[in-house]
Formats: structure tokens, sequence, C-alpha cells
């Protein structure tokens, strides 16, 4: 001991700012590791990773932990409880009587989640209409005909709206609206919308339409939370008319994407409302409890057009302790008997969704992964790779679309029960995005996704194992180092 003193005390230290600069780093990097630890508590490797990084990194991993590191929102999510609550006091007394029926056994067989999750998963209600979008063309000229009915109001969420002719276009349809008197209100996320969300939309303003943004992302405050993100896409219509599934707003959606939606009409309608209207309270502090924005989602009389559907809405997020879309979604790959069939564009499935899949072919369900050839993405693309061997080997059938970039994201399990949505096979998805997804049953709108499926099959090349595992050194070494950041696709 004598001697390590010794040789400190004789140490040459230079003291200038480049020198106080780190010791600033490296004290606020060590002050950083409790959070690290308390945030993950139980996955040793991801709290032993993220604390070598703050102490060989300590300025480029101070930055990465409180801007993207954190998989909770603690002073946000009590700030998304009270918006809740406050909202539901208002929702509880305006509901249509029936809208929110129970089916015990039927549907997903979930019989409750914990307290704190349990308002993200929507009781199943019957009674739905269902029309299935394919791509963009066929998307916006449904969008088109459901905003230009409008005679109430016109709810509008996206994760990405373009500034380009598509965006416009839609801008300019809601300007039309909101100078006819119909309400209109657009709510973008800050990160993948916030240049649309400027002076692009100042015409809509100038209407009367209100343009609110999500989660800005404010630097030099507490709240920094560039990695929580609204993923949800999600369109409501007087109450009646709802839309939600994989496409944003923007010209590549109709000429080089590969995407799927949904319509919807019926008691789900009112669901959809419900998120978007907490969404809309927790941006701006509006309470708009009113039941006129209900009206419209009674049952439906027997002549309206469309698939017939028992539908339930999800919408899961970082402000829940468990995020419940990943919880869902792995019940119901572990309960399914005959088939998984799955579209995702990313693919960095966490342990336990791997570990699922493979699995449930152990069991003899029919599992197969359709993911684009051309991603938009190639880093997420290479991640993705990383993962084929293991599911090869346990015999989970993988397919890469040719035609066009995949963005589309669907779920079949066995012969009546379908799910399409925002939510990706990643750990964005199922713990960092605000995330909506509509779970369906139903024999027909099951079956006519299928057929779309296995349409795409065979417009894709199956990924065979033995040629796989020749693809070269220094390709499994990128795709393996696109792997470690994983956790944070």
């Amino acid at each position: 001991m004598h001697t390590l003193i010794h040789t400190l005390q004789n140490l040459s230290w230079t003291l200038n700012g480049w020198t106080v600069l780190t010791l600033a780093a490296e004290l606020v990097a060590l002050l950083t590791i409790p959070s690290v630890l308390l945030q993950r508590r139980g996955q040793p490797l991801s709290a032993l990773s993220w604390t070598l990084g703050l102490i060989g990194l300590p300025y480029l991993g101070v930055v990465l932990w409180w801007g993207i590191g954190r998989t909770h929102l603690k002073r946000k999510r009590r700030k998304r409880r009270t918006a809740k609550l406050n909202l539901s006091q208002g929702l509880a007394t305006i509901r249509p009587p029936g809208v929110q029926e129970d089916i015990p056994g039927e549907f997903l067989s979930i019989i409750r989640f914990p307290a704190e999750d349990a308002w993200a998963l929507f009781p199943a209600v019957k009674d739905n209409r269902v029309r299935l979008l394919v791509d963009g063309a066929h998307t916006y000229t449904a969008l088109e005909e459901m905003i230009l009915s409008a005679r109430h109001h016109v709810h509008v969420l996206f994760y990405i709206w373009q500034r380009d002719a598509t965006g416009r276009y839609f801008r300019d349809m809601l300007v039309q609206k909101a100078r006819e008197g119909v309400k209109v209100r657009v709510l973008l996320d800050a990160m993948g919308a916030g240049g649309a969300a400027g002076r692009f939309m100042n015409p809509l303003r100038e209407a009367g339409g209100e343009v609110a943004v999500f989660m800005p992302t404010r630097y030099l405050r507490r709240s920094l939370s560039l990695n929580f993100r609204n993923h949800r896409k999600i369109v409501v219509v007087d109450g009646r008319l709802g839309y939600t599934g994989g496409l944003n707003i923007g010209d590549e959606y109709v000429s080089e994407w590969r995407d799927m939606a949904l319509r919807l009409e019926g008691p789900v309608v009112g669901q959809l409302q419900e998120v978007f209207l907490d969404d809309w309270y927790f941006a701006t502090g509006d309470n708009c409890a009113d039941p006129t924005y209900f009206e419209g989602a009674a049952d439906l009389p027997e002549e309206i057009p469309g698939l017939p559907a028992t539908c339930a809405i999800l919408a899961g997020g970082p402000d829940t302790l468990d995020n419940p879309t990943l919880d869902t979604f792995f019940m119901a790959i572990t309960m399914s008997r005959e088939r998984v069939w799955i579209t995702t564009p990313y693919l960095a499935p966490s342990q336990d969704v791997l570990t699922a899949l493979r699995t449930a072919v152990f069991r003899g369900v029919d599992v197969r992964l359709l993911v684009p050839r051309r991603s938009d993405s190639l880093f997420v693309q290479l991640a993705g790779r990383s993962f084929y061997p293991a599911l090869l080997r346990a015999g989970v059938r993988v397919y890469e679309y040719l035609p066009a970039v995949l963005h589309g994201k669907t779920w079949i399990f066995d012969q009546e029960h379908l799910a399409i949505g925002s939510a990706n096979l990643d750990n964005r998805s199922f713990k960092l995005n605000f995330e909506i997804t509509c779970f369906l049953r139903g024999a027909e709108v099951t079956g006519e996704m299928a057929a779309l499926y296995t349409k795409d099959l065979a417009h894709s090349e199956e990924i065979d194992l033995d040629r796989f595992e020749r693809r070269g050194t220094w390709t499994e070494l990128k795709e393996s180092a696109a792997n470690l950041l994983g956790p944070l696709l």
C-alpha cells in the first residue's frame, strides 16, 4: 500500500481543460452505473455490457445510456398513468352499451394482465367488418375515401409523415375538411415526423386543424427520451371508420414497398379512438372524453360490406412495467397448434421469443418467417440474418421477399386468428416503442390473409441452411457485429 501511495504521489498531473473534462465524464459515468444496475435487474449480461461501456467510453456511454439505453420511462410513466386515469374517468360514462364484451376462453385465452398493464389490451368485441389493405395505392385510396366522408372529426396519428407529394396530398385533404368545419387533429412522432410537424403543417393550422408532437426531444432536459417513439399508425373518422397497420404517409409506400393495413368498422373503432385520445391527451393535455367521438362505434347493420371478425386492440409501450406487446405475442406463439406465419421487416427477436418460435416447431407447428431481401436498413438486416442458423436448424422456414422492400407486420395463428399492426418482431417494438396491434378472430379474414401470405411466398426465396452457412467469414463477422446491438434495434 505504501508503495502504491508513493507512486501516485509522484505521478505528474497536468490540470487543463481536457483533464477536467475527462474527469467530469468519468464521474458522470460512475454516477450513471446505479441507473444501469436498477434498470437492468435480471439482465446481468446487459448490465455488464453497459457498465463496461460507461467505464471504457464515458463520453459516448453516458450519452447513449440517457438517450437510448433506458427501457422504462419512470417520470413519463407517472404522467402517462395520470393522463390515462383522467381520460378513462370521462370515457367510462360515455362508452356505447355493449361495445366492450368479454369473450372468455375464445380469444387469446388471456384471463388478466397485471393491473398496471391491463389497460393496454382491450376486451374482444364482436360484430366488426374488416377490409385487408394491401400496399400503398390500395391503402391510400381507402384512407382518402374515409377522410373525405368525414362529417364531424378526423383523428390522425403517424410515426412518419414525409414532406413529399403524398404527404402534401393528405395534408391538403385534411385542410379541406378543416375548412368545411370538420374537427381535425394530427399527432406526429417527434423523431419520425418532426420535420413535417413544423411549417409544413401550417396550412392545416391556419384552416383550424390541430397538430401536436409526441414526446419532443429536448436535449437539455431530464426527460431526454430519444429511444421511446410512438410507432403507431391510427386514423379514426367520425368514430365510425378506423385504420391501422404498417403504412405511414410517404411516396415510398406507393412505389417501392410492400405493406399491409386494415380498414375497420364496428365497435373496435371505439378502441382505436381511445388509444388516439389517450396519446393526444398525453401530448397536449387536451381531454377529449366526449360522447360525440364514440357515437359512430355502435354495432353495424348486416348489409355493411367487409369480412366479419371479432377484434381486440393491443396498445403496448414503454410506459408499462412489462410491455404487453411482448407478452401477448409470446403467448400467441406458444399456444398455437397448427401454424405461426409471420411477416416482419425487422427480425431481431429476444431470446425468449426465439425460443418460443423454435419450440413451436418441436410441437409440430408450421412456423414460417417472411422477411425482406431488400431492406430499408442494411444494419438491421445484417442483425436479422445472424438469427437464421438457430431458426433454420430448429426447422423454422425462412423466406426472403424479392420484388420490393417488405414492410408489412402480419401474424397468422392457426386457422382463425390473425394480428396486423405496427409491431415488428424485434426488441424495439416489444420493449421500446409505443405500438398498436389489432388482433382478429375469424375464419374468413384469416383465410384471406393466409392466401396473401402464400402468394408472397411464391415471390420469395426460401433460405437453405447448408447454402447459407457457406456465406463466408467476413459476412458472418458483419452479422455478428450487428447482432451485438440487437437489443437496441
